[in-house]
């Protein structure tokens, strides 16, 4: 049997920068999470509840991880301790390691304004040692598939609509070798046809990459349901106050009774027996 993805126990996360002292506040609890490989996975969840913080803590993106004295797992492909990872406070070794296994996507693309449009694209395929002429021609054929074949070499990204240069960052997320595709709200910034496009792009090049997944947050219930095989839905929870002057403190949880799973008859289910038709959990969804 393959190994999970992503084997995530008893960790908490912060983005308190004195947790070292033992003081911190804690935004998400990860109690038991697998993520199987070769999945589509949506995270959703009231605003503020930790959906990004999920992507940047699997992701490498910020240290948000709280030392944890009974124990905290947070495992990738199996083999790799992400932990021991983090400890090794190398930025080199970070970075080589996310350049090696993951691709990132951002509703703000954080394209570069004085580059290209393909110069944008092309730039992360060839970071992995691909030679320019190759990086071109994918390039050119993925534009064709977003409906941007008419963007040529020289047009700059800046010169494109807010739609087209979200597409372009979703190109440039597909074109490099990865194995994880984070998304933060990737087509937050997409009309319903376009949104759908990029999405059945993503499912298809995920079924051409051996056991490739994406994990993709978004509040885009009716994108999900379509095309996620996995739906984790963060749980509010609330800190009992010590006395009537402290401050309410929600943070988000996710355990084994907030991942739920596609069923062969398309109906949702997690490991506690809680079962919903398509219809009935996008009314669930919705309620955060």
């Amino acid at each position: 049997m393959d190994e999970n993805l992503f084997d995530v126990q008893n960790l908490r996360c912060s983005y308190d920068k004195n947790y070292r002292e033992g003081i911190s506040k804690v935004v998400l609890e990860i109690k038991n999470l697998q993520i199987p490989k070769g999945r589509k996975v949506f995270i959703v969840g009231e605003s503020g509840i930790g959906k990004s913080t999920v992507l940047e803590t699997l992701g490498l993106m910020n240290d948000t991880i709280v030392k944890n004295d009974s124990g905290s797992i947070l495992k990738f492909n199996g083999k790799h301790d992400l932990l021991k990872l983090w400890e090794s406070v190398d930025e080199n070794e970070l970075s080589n390691f996310r350049l090696k296994y993951y691709s990132f996507i951002f509703q703000n693309t954080n394209l570069m304004k004085n580059f290209t449009a393909y110069e944008n694209i092309m730039f992360t395929r060839m970071l992995q040692g691909y030679s320019l002429e190759e990086c071109e021609n994918r390039t050119r054929d993925v534009l064709a598939q977003l409906g941007l074949e008419h963007v040529d070499r020289n047009r700059m990204a800046h010169e494109l609509s807010g739609g087209q240069q979200q597409r372009l960052a979703f190109a440039r997320a597909i074109l490099p070798e990865f194995m994880v595709l984070f998304g933060d709200e990737p087509t937050g910034n997409l009309d319903k046809e376009n949104a759908i496009r990029v999405m059945r792009i993503l499912r298809r090049i995920l079924d051409e990459k051996e056991n490739a997944s994406a994990i993709i947050v978004s509040h885009d219930m009716p994108l999900a349901l379509r095309f996620a095989d996995i739906i984790i839905k963060i749980r509010r929870e609330v800190r009992p106050r010590k006395s009537t002057e402290d401050e309410e403190k929600v943070y988000g949880v996710i355990d084994t009774d907030c991942i739920y799973y596609r069923s062969e008859n398309d109906k949702w289910a997690n490991s506690n027996g809680d079962s919903y038709s398509s219809m009935d959990f996008e009314e669930f969804l919705r309620k955060v």
